[in-house]
C-alpha cells in the first residue's frame, strides 16, 4: 500500500499564530525518507506557496487557493487517463511562470466572479472587504504577513479571501444569492474566501487518481487541516486528522476514521504523520 500525503498550511503544519513549521520536521524528514508524497493544500497562492515549498525542500505538486488550482513543476506530471475522468469536464493544462503547468477546477473566471459579488454586495450592502480592494499593508495587518509576503498573497488567480465584518446570518443570505451563479463562500481560518465549486477534496482527488495512474498499486491517504475549508479535503481521503487550533472549535468531519490531534498546530502535525507512517 502507497502512502500519498495532503497537508493544509496556516494552523496545520505552520503555527497559527508566527507560521512556524519547526516542531513538524521530524515528520517531514520521515517523509522524505520514506519517498512519500506529501501535496502542500492550502488557500495560500501560488506565489506564497512558491517560496514556502522551496523552504520545505518539498518537489511534490501542490494545490492552491482552497483546490481550485493545482500546480507541478513543467514537465514532472505526465497524465493519460486522468483528464478522461467523467467529474472532470473541459480541464486544460496552462502554463506558469514558464516553471510550472498547472489546471484550474473553477468554471468561473476571477473578473467574472468579482464583477458578480460586487454588484450583489452593493445592493444587499454586505459589509465585507476583499484582498482585491485591499492594499498591500492592510493584508499583511489584518494577516500578519511581511509586506513582501502579503503582496503575494495577494496575487489571486482563482478566488477572493474576504474579511466578514457582518452576521452569520447576512453571511448564509450571501451564500445563497450566489449558489445558482456556481460560486461559493468558504469559511478558512481567519477569512471566509469566494471561489467556484471547486474544493481541497476535489483536488485530492485529482491527484490520487493520478498517482494511482502512476504507481498502479493500491494507495492510501492522509489528510491534515484545522478549518471548515479543510473538511472537503478531510472526508475524502482515507486517515483524515484534525489539527487541533488555539483559536477556533475542531470542524464537524463525517468521517469513520478522524481523529482530533492533542496538541496545536505544527506540533499535533508531526505526532499524527509519524503515527501514520509507523502503521503497514
Amino acid at each position: 500500500m502507497r502512502k500519498l500525503l495532503f497537508t493544509d498550511l496556516d494552523g496545520s503544519l505552520l503555527d497559527h499564530h508566527d507560521y512556524d513549521y519547526s516542531p513538524a520536521l521530524p515528520a517531514i524528514n520521515a517523509l522524505q525518507t520514506q519517498h512519500v508524497p506529501w501535496v502542500l493544500t492550502t488557500s495560500k497562492t501560488a506565489e506564497e506557496v512558491i517560496d514556502i515549498r522551496n523552504e520545505l525542500h518539498n518537489k511534490y505538486p501542490f494545490i492552491v487557493e482552497n483546490g481550485a488550482g493545482i500546480f507541478w513543476p513543467k514537465g514532472s506530471m505526465q497524465f493519460t487517463e486522468v483528464f478522461r475522468k467523467d467529474w472532470l469536464q473541459n480541464i486544460e493544462i496552462s502554463q506558469w511562470k514558464e516553471s510550472y503547468d498547472y489546471i484550474s477546477l473553477n468554471s468561473v473566471l476571477m473578473s467574472e466572479m468579482l464583477t458578480l459579488a460586487q454588484a450583489m454586495r452593493k445592493k444587499f450592502h454586505f459589509i465585507c472587504t476583499g484582498f482585491s480592494e485591499m492594499s498591500v499593508q492592510q493584508v499583511s495587518d489584518c494577516t500578519g504577513l511581511s509586506l513582501e509576503q502579503a503582496a503575494k498573497a495577494k496575487q489571486r488567480h482563482f478566488s477572493e479571501p474576504l474579511l466578514w465584518q457582518d452576521t452569520e446570518e447576512r453571511l448564509q443570505q450571501f451564500m445563497a444569492l450566489l449558489k445558482p451563479y456556481g460560486l461559493q463562500l468558504i469559511k478558512g481560518g481567519r477569512f471566509v474566501h469566494l471561489m467556484g465549486l471547486s474544493n481541497k477534496g476535489l483536488a485530492l482527488r485529482f491527484l490520487t487518481d493520478y498517482y494511482h495512474q502512476a504507481w498502479q498499486e493500491p494507495i492510501e491517504t492522509m489528510a491534515l487541516g484545522d478549518g471548515n475549508n479543510d473538511i472537503p479535503l478531510l472526508e475524502a481521503s482515507d486517515y483524515p486528522v484534525v489539527i487541533r487550533s488555539p483559536v477556533n472549535p475542531p470542524p464537524v468531519v463525517e468521517h469513520d476514521r478522524v481523529i482530533v490531534t492533542k496538541e496545536y498546530g505544527p506540533k499535533g502535525w508531526n505526532q499524527a504523520v509519524l503515527n501514520w507512517l509507523e502503521t503497514a
